[in-house]
């Protein structure tokens, strides 16, 4: 699997980032330990959490 960039997922809807680290979540559970392929996906996982994360905290600071 190749890596899912911060820069590709700007722009995306909260439902597509769930969606789409759905669809990486289980592409984890076939990825053999050890490969680069199973780094992109840890690395796209926690890149899709990532902007998750920062979309949530925009949401919430300026009223906190």
């Amino acid at each position: 699997m190749r890596l899912i960039t911060d820069t590709e997922l700007t722009g995306r809807t909260d439902a597509e980032l769930a969606v789409l680290f759905h669809m990486v979540a289980q592409a984890l559970a076939a990825a053999k330990p050890g490969t680069p392929a199973r780094r992109n996906v840890i690395a796209s996982l926690q890149n899709i959490s990532t902007a998750k994360a920062q979309r949530h905290y925009r949401r919430k600071a300026p009223g906190m």
